[in-house]
């Protein structure tokens, strides 16, 4: 539901907030930076509101073209005491990887006034910048496109917020907490790093932003979302816990469409369509024992993998013939030491080195990925433990209830 849809045409009617040089008369303006309250009036951008939780200032439509540098949107909500929605804004850069479209830090920190923050609206597009949204430092941010599908996973034929061709990724969730993104369309983003498949490094260098990347936070939800071609994952989670990812499609990331490593527990994947990775369709993984990563974060354990749809993940002959696709691709694998996941009622097939895989990384120092890369296939290999009751107990994962074509053979029929 899109409720700011009226304030752009109360403007006229009521000559609310929005005037000044930065403002201009076919519906561009400058970048916009508020980190006061006093601001939001002298941005010349706020089109309604009170700034009030129930009666938020709206800022948008506005087109900001052009971003050369910084962000095109920036809030700082370390003094803010005023709510805010951005609506329906047009953000465009030159490609430059130092853009952000929309940065927003420090929104409902501890200590500061809980305020309503909100990105929205099915006109929103934003596209050439480095990130398309940054949230940092926050909790309790929604980021809704507008586009959820009513009726299934993903988003609807036609009316969703856009986040497409920035370099880096879509939507970097950094170090903030219950933070609700729905109803996008994302393609596009990214490009094809140099993924860490020994130490799994969550370093943008390694892995960029994709769709949605999360490190460092809690009780974040992505639902009802669309990626195609963001890579290098589509949906990274690193060192984040109790989070959700549901009722989503995501397809043609570079090496996985969902990866939840370094230290993340109890997250959940669920009711999903996911296909065509060129690598593995979910990936639940621990780096190797004595790497730095796994002494600074811990383990990876009890994260549901359930009721998803995941099809045809695997490399193309040029892929293989460069002896980048690891020797674990897969469906749904689980890799290393990671312990207590579930994976159950998901539908498999048609993935390249099997649907289901339980497997260790072997390392290579003469591969070019740093471990040894298909083919052969490497599988049931693990001698990695984190808990779990040790290798000889799977290390407590467990697989159920899961249509497949091909599985390990160390994994319990279904």
């Amino acid at each position: 539901m899109e409720k700011a849809c009226c304030f752009y045409a109360m403007v006229f009617t009521f000559g609310l907030l929005a005037s000044g040089p930065e403002a201009m008369a076919n519906g561009s303006h400058a970048p916009i930076s508020i980190a006061a309250d006093s601001d939001f009036q002298a941005c010349g951008c706020v089109m309604s509101g009170s700034g009030t939780p129930s009666d938020p200032y709206v800022i948008g439509p506005w087109a900001i073209n052009s971003v050369p540098a910084g962000a095109g949107v920036s809030i700082d909500g370390t003094s803010l005491t005023k709510s805010f929605t951005l609506f329906n804004l047009t953000i465009a850069g030159n490609s430059s990887i130092s853009t952000t479209g929309i940065v927003l830090s420090h929104i409902n920190a501890p200590g500061q006034s809980t305020i309503s923050a909100t990105v929205m609206g099915s006109q929103t597009a934003i596209q050439s910048m480095g990130i398309g949204i940054l949230v940092e430092n926050s909790t309790n941010v929604t980021l809704d496109g507008g586009g959820a599908n009513p009726d299934g996973a993903g988003i609807v034929n036609s009316g969703a917020g856009t986040i497409n061709k920035n370099l880096v990724g879509a939507i970097d969730i950094e170090n903030s907490s219950y933070i609700t993104v729905r109803g996008w369309q994302f393609g596009a983003n990214g490009i094809n790093n140099s993924p860490d498949f020994l130490n799994f490094d969550p370093s943008l260098e390694h892995w960029g932003v994709g769709a949605v990347r999360i490190f460092g936070g809690h009780d974040n939800v992505i639902d009802h979302v669309a990626s195609n071609n963001c890579t290098t994952v589509s949906f990274t989670i690193f060192n984040s816990s109790y989070n959700t990812i549901s009722n989503s499609t995501a397809d043609y990331p570079f090496t996985s469409n969902v990866q939840i490593t370094d230290g993340s527990s109890f997250n959940s994947v669920k009711d999903n369509i996911f296909g065509t990775a060129d690598f593995v369709g979910i990936l639940v993984a621990d780096p190797l024992p004595g790497s730095s990563t796994l002494s600074q974060y811990g383990a990876t354990h009890d994260n549901t993998i359930q009721g998803n749809v995941d099809h045809t993940d695997g490399a193309t002959g040029t892929e293989r013939h460069s002896g980048i696709e690891p020797a674990f691709a897969g469906g749904v694998v689980i890799l290393n030491g990671t312990y207590n996941n579930t994976i159950k009622n998901n539908q498999l097939y048609a993935s390249g080195g099997g649907d289901l895989v339980w497997a260790q990384a072997v390392p290579n120092p003469n591969s070019p990925i740093g471990i040894d890369s298909f083919p052969p296939v490497i599988q049931c290999n693990v001698t990695a433990s984190e808990g779990g009751g040790g290798v000889a107990n799977h290390n407590g994962n467990v697989w159920s209830g899961n249509t497949f074509k091909t599985i390990a053979s160390c994994i319990t029929q279904q």
